[in-house]
């Protein structure tokens, strides 16, 4: 990766983590050489993460035609029992494959992260509980690392800020229509003005 050479992490705002556990040595320079993306980008992905990403299975993913089978083989994809053309149960398998176990690590790791997947682990926390809620992060970190290895592409968390501008805005859409199915039209109103009503009530 001569011609490209691997830029301050915007990560950590050019600040290393302050940790015990970081390996010793120009390791992140040296997983970009070999992966050709800097993983360690990705919220959640820590250095030890990355190097157990790259000793389990090396840098190339081409035996995975999609982010799909990618997470299937590492367990992350969910079984559906299925009864008389209904699912009665979903749930991933037993799987102690150490590649699944370090972004179960990772996922977990998201909670107090002021990131967009930090969001989203959060709100499933919220829907699902915590062990589901590991196993659907883990799912997603499984395919942005898919992604980023097969297609050579650097993490971008605009993306992600795209995404939640659309699901804020499908949601919206769906309170509107379900306001006008019951006879109501819902008013906009500013953040401020509704912080200070509900402080005054």
């Amino acid at each position: 990766m001569e011609n490209n050479p691997l830029a301050p992490s915007a990560k950590y705002a050019g600040k290393l983590p302050k940790t015990n556990n970081k390996p010793q040595g120009a390791w992140r320079q040296e997983l970009y050489r070999h992966f050709g993306v800097d993983l360690t980008e990705v919220p959640g992905l820590s250095l030890g993460i990355v190097q157990t990403l790259f000793v389990e299975m090396g840098p190339d993913l081409s035996a995975f035609p999609t982010a799909g089978h990618y997470a299937a083989w590492l367990g992350l994809c969910p079984n559906n029992d299925i009864t008389g053309g209904k699912v009665i149960r979903r749930s991933t398998g037993r799987n102690r494959q150490r590649i699944r176990v370090a972004l179960r690590l990772a996922a977990s790791s998201l909670h107090r992260s002021k990131t967009h997947l930090g969001e989203c682990f959060r709100r499933l926390r919220a829907r699902l509980g915590s062990p589901k809620a590991i196993t659907a992060m883990a799912h997603k970190l499984a395919r942005i690392i898919w992604h980023l290895i097969s297609h050579r592409v650097s993490y971008d968390q605009s993306i992600f800020a795209l995404r939640e501008e659309e699901l804020l805005r499908r949601k919206q859409r769906q309170l509107r229509n379900l306001a006008h199915s019951l006879g109501f039209a819902l008013v906009p109103q500013p953040l401020a003005a509704a912080t200070s009503s509900a402080q005054v009530s």
